[in-house]
């Protein structure tokens, strides 16, 4: 029974390691990358858009790794959850230059090497 119990415990363990994406913390070569496409982004713009990241859409799924969409996918699925969210809380949870400095994060990350 008890071999049992240690089985289950590190199987869901085991799950729960899987489901869960640890964020590369932006470098300045992804500053210098991404103000190639956002003039002016900062290292602090990066930071700032990974924690709106874990914070806000952490609230209702699981973190997808930025590198698992591209540019594109991001522009079209942030709008939509961001939306959703605010609908869901009532109130504006995300603002626009929240939701855009969340978008430079993940589209400068999404172009990264590093998955």
């Amino acid at each position: 029974m008890k071999i049992n119990n240690t089985l289950t415990i590190l199987s869901l363990l085991a799950v729960f390691a899987c489901g869960t994406v640890k964020l590369v913390t932006p470098m300045q070569t992804d500053v210098e990358r991404g103000a190639a496409k956002f003039p002016g982004l900062t290292i602090e713009d990066l930071y700032k858009g990974k924690i709106i990241y874990e914070q806000a859409c952490m609230k209702c799924h699981s973190l997808k790794n930025p590198t698992s969409r591209n540019e594109m996918k991001w522009r079209k699925i942030v709008p939509k959850m961001v939306l959703k969210a605010n609908n869901k809380a009532g109130k504006e949870l995300i603002d626009a230059k929240s939701q855009e400095i969340l978008l430079k994060y993940l589209i400068t990350m999404s172009a990264s090497n590093t998955k």
